[in-house]
């Protein structure tokens, strides 16, 4: 893959920017959308493996993302276009949103919409997850039933480890590290790798 010229890259992290609304999980679909599927400029598994990085940082995780994707694809420059082409954009939309919402704010019409657009959130919040499982889930299953089980085990287990303790994201993730290390340590040990593609 040749990497994209800084002009490009410029203009795919402003295109998210502007897209942006609705939050961390519409913005994050946005950004998987533009480099994995459409520039093709990173791999699924990669973005998957960076988004979970962004997960142990504290403060947020979407420009953590930016930060990783920049990096990755033009060095501290692509750190520097990928900031400012999500944030400018959005940032100046949001000023310009708030300032008028404070005039609309209670209109039945302003309700209505804020009704709708909660659940439209949070379907993309699903679509965006069910496309960042899907590569993990893959693979595990190309490593064997035992990896598969593994792995299933740790989305099922994280996600009701969160439902019932919300605050505790960070042990959560250590755990389901360590654990995921260690199913991974004794199927090396064991030999028990299925060779199938």
């Amino acid at each position: 893959m040749t990497p994209p010229t800084p002009a490009a890259l410029l203009r795919a992290w402003l295109l998210v920017g502007c897209r942006s609304f609705g939050g961390g999980p519409a913005t994050l679909y946005l950004i998987r959308r533009t480099f994995v599927e459409e520039r093709r400029w990173i791999e699924d598994g990669e973005f998957t493996r960076m988004w979970a990085l962004c997960q142990l940082a504290p403060g947020i995780n979407l420009l953590a993302l930016a930060i990783l994707i920049g990096r990755r694809l033009d060095g501290r420059r692509g750190i520097a276009l990928g900031l400012l082409g999500l944030l400018l954009p959005s940032a100046a939309v949001t000023v310009a949103i708030t300032a008028g919402y404070t005039h609309i704010q209670h209109a039945p019409a302003m309700q209505a919409a804020l009704r709708g657009i909660v659940p439209a959130t949070v379907g993309i919040g699903l679509a965006t997850a069910y496309g960042m499982v899907c590569p993990p889930l893959a693979s595990s299953r190309r490593e064997g039933p035992g990896s598969l089980s593994v792995g299933i085990a740790l989305l099922a287990g994280s996600a009701a480890a969160a439902i019932a303790y919300p605050t505790a994201v960070l042990p959560i993730l250590l755990i389901a590290g360590a654990v995921g290390a260690a199913a991974q340590s004794v199927r090396r040990c064991s030999g028990s790798q299925d060779p199938r593609p």
